[in-house]
């Protein structure tokens, strides 16, 4: 993610009532996790 895409996601869960704990949580998931490889 861009840092203007971070922001922008923040902004968005900000506006649904999350809070800047669970932001940070979701945000270090989504850029620490391997993404799956599908293989059929």
């Amino acid at each position: 993610m861009t840092g203007k895409e971070v922001i922008c996601l923040i902004q968005k869960l900000e506006s649904e009532g999350m809070t800047v704990e669970k932001n940070i949580e979701i945000i270090k998931y989504v850029e620490t996790t391997e993404p799956k490889i599908e293989t059929k």
